[in-house]
């Protein structure tokens, strides 16, 4: 009987146990899901038993330990991937900055180039134009050399007596100049 008692015990602890590792082993997952820490402490809390009871158990404080240091590897490389994500923060910020001012820059050579355009129309009319005038003048400037090529002719031709008749009304009015 006393060994029946015995086994009795021995079955009723060894499924205490078992509950207690499932327990433990949800509290763990809940904990390692929630992000939250993981300590003997926290883990015994959240399964409902003591801290003890998991030290009586070498295999889960083993497993808690390992998961805490996992945990704290983790935290440290997050805490430095959080350092690297706002570095790469800053340094988007800044490429997008400059990447703006390229655009602006690249918006204003286009109206530039644009405007540009326009002016070269409008040029190439007003060139037109100017080339026109300038034709017109060169053909003026050909008509009066002619016409002093004629008028020179015609004063060669009427000989000495009115160019002595010329220089003599010339003198007066240099006198005249002279004495104002």
């Amino acid at each position: 009987m006393l060994d029946k008692q015995v086994a009795g015990l021995y079955t009723a602890s060894q499924k205490k146990k078992q509950e207690a590792v499932l327990k433990v082993e949800k509290a763990i997952a809940f904990l390692v899901d929630s992000q939250q820490r993981i300590t003997v402490r926290s883990v015994a809390r959240e399964a409902g038993v003591s801290v003890s009871y998991i030290y009586k158990y070498p295999e889960l404080a083993y497993s808690i330990q390992k998961l805490r240091e996992q945990q704290k590897y983790s935290l440290d490389s997050k805490k430095e991937s959080d350092q690297n994500v706002e570095e790469q923060i800053k340094i988007l910020q800044k490429e997008k900055y400059i990447l703006t001012e390229e655009l602006n820059r690249l918006k204003a050579s286009i109206e530039q180039v644009n405007t540009g355009k326009k002016t070269v129309k409008h040029l190439e009319a007003e060139n037109i134009k100017l080339t026109i005038e300038n034709q017109k003048l060169k053909q003026d400037l050909e008509y009066t050399r002619q016409n002093l090529q004629q008028a020179r002719k015609y004063i060669l031709s009427q000989k000495c007596d009115n160019t002595d008749a010329i220089k003599a009304e010339a003198k007066p009015n240099i006198i005249i100049k002279i004495q104002q």
